[in-house]
């Protein structure tokens, strides 16, 4: 999927299209480096609910099948999605019966400013396509979502990735403020 070609349309308030008024072009993505770490996590900090540690995001650079992209506007960090590649498997979303590998998303984020605008579906698409072995071939695609985070919820059934699962209780047990309930979402991209 080639994202800058496509024409940016958006609602108004109304319900009709209305063209944008930004270009993907405006922003660039990127993979993680050792220089824009620090910068990063603070993002992570800013957006998700679980504090990381600093060795998360060292593995994500160091580790061979883990990855971290990071999309930037005007040089300043907007959004980000880190992902784990684990072992092939058999791809029961796309009935392949050929060994896939899964793609795990581990975080995912976008600045509430930058929302709205394929910034979120452009990082997931620079992750995938940096991992697929075979254009043609799906790669299977899973994240853990709060069962409350409607808004994340609804994106990834946008893009395909659907929820596959009851509810998880208590997956995520690190928040400060007690713990939250998770859906596991699954799709092949």
């Amino acid at each position: 999927m080639h994202l800058e070609s496509q024409p940016c349309r958006t609602r108004t308030p109304a319900g009709s299209e209305a063209e944008c008024a930004w270009a993907m072009s405006d922003f660039q993505v990127a993979p993680l480096t050792a220089r824009e770490l620090a910068r990063v996590r603070d993002l992570h900090a800013k957006l998700l609910p679980v504090q990381y540690p600093v060795s998360f995001f060292i593995h994500l650079l160091v580790i061979p099948s883990r990855a971290c992209y990071v999309a930037y506007s005007h040089g300043s960090p907007v959004g980000f999605i880190s992902a784990a590649l684990h072992n092939p498997t058999r791809c029961f979303i796309s009935g392949d019966s050929e060994v896939s590998p899964r793609l795990e998303i581990l975080t995912l984020g976008v600045l509430p400013a930058f929302q709205h605008r394929g910034l979120a579906r452009r990082l997931i698409m620079s992750l995938v396509n940096a991992f697929k072995q075979d254009p043609a071939t799906p790669i299977l695609i899973y994240a853990n979502v709060s069962t409350t985070n409607t808004r994340a919820l609804q994106f990834y059934e946008r893009m395909g990735i659907l929820v596959s699962s009851d509810i998880i209780t208590n997956l995520y047990r690190t928040l400060s403020y007690g713990s939250r309930d998770a859906y596991l979402v699954v799709g092949a991209l």
